[in-house]
């Protein structure tokens, strides 16, 4: 049994499926990527997300805006894309600059192309089991925990994380797959109790090797989320993989892991939604 969850060759398997897809259907799925400002790690991840794109056959357009923009300015170039025929899905960049209300501008993307599955009607149809399109996050997530192959009825899963919109449809796809899911704060002062007894646990907060071997349940499936760059050369996850490592069933690695899945299900989504447009 390989301990390590290999996102990376998850996501090629996942990549080849939608090429033979795309070619075998006669497919043209396009996506329209909007980037505001300089951030080098949104500039990196965008560029990843472009290469993939043009790798399997998906139109990829980006829209490169200064830091200084007005909201009118980004809600206009929405508004475009919403209209525009050829356009499938409409992917916001985050984080945005501090003047731009994040809520605002997800509100404005039409939820027919909303591609990362983030706005409110979207969401809400979710929970209400009233739509399968799952945010790609949220969906890379439960590929990689199934791709374990063990018996996940039943368990118990512990989500640490700062904020519930990112992964209210995560609690709901879990819950799903007859898993109790609960979120939990970073800052929860008896995080400690939560996260040992969780058999899945999910790191999303952004601070490196925030969760420790004693944090951890024997046997666990520990999923890591982080991606935090200590230096120039060196990126490494919020838990400390070393450390829990022989303690855990499986484990993502930082990179390798959730980063590769996310970006396959972004191009999984793509294709989804073109072929709903259509």
């Amino acid at each position: 049994m390989d301990k390590i969850i290999d996102g990376k060759a998850l996501a090629a398997e996942i990549q080849q499926d939608l090429t033979v897809e795309i070619k075998s259907n006669d497919l043209n799925p396009s996506l329209a990527v909007i980037l505001i400002g300089s951030d080098p790690a949104s500039r990196l991840y965008v560029n990843l997300k472009k290469k993939a794109c043009e790798k399997i056959g998906i139109e990829f357009h980006e829209y490169l805006m200064p830091e200084n923009i007005t909201e009118a300015q980004v809600l206009e170039t929405i508004d475009f894309l919403n209209k525009d025929e050829l356009t499938d899905a409409i992917l916001i960049q985050l984080p945005l600059p501090e003047q731009l209300d994040t809520d605002i501008i997800i509100k404005a993307i039409d939820p027919k192309k909303d591609v990362d599955g983030f706005h409110p009607e979207n969401i809400k149809k979710l929970l209400a089991g009233e739509s399968d399109f799952i945010p790609g996050l949220a969906l890379g997530i439960w590929k990689l925990i199934e791709s374990t192959q063990e018996n996940l009825n039943n368990k118990s899963a512990v989500i640490v994380a700062k904020g519930d919109v990112f992964f209210q449809p995560l609690t709901k796809v879990l819950a799903d797959k007859n898993i109790k899911a609960q979120l939990v704060d970073p800052k929860n002062p008896e995080l400690k109790k939560y996260t040992s007894a969780a058999d899945i646990l999910i790191v999303a907060i952004g601070q490196p090797f925030f969760i420790k071997e004693d944090m951890v349940k024997d046997q666990a499936i520990v999923i890591d989320v982080g991606t935090n760059k200590v230096d120039e050369n060196h990126i490494v996850g919020d838990v400390d993989y070393t450390a829990v490592f022989e303690k855990v069933s499986h484990i993502t690695p930082v990179p390798g892991g959730v980063g590769p899945m996310t970006v396959a299900m972004l191009l999984y989504n793509t294709v989804q939604l073109h072929k709903n447009n259509k």
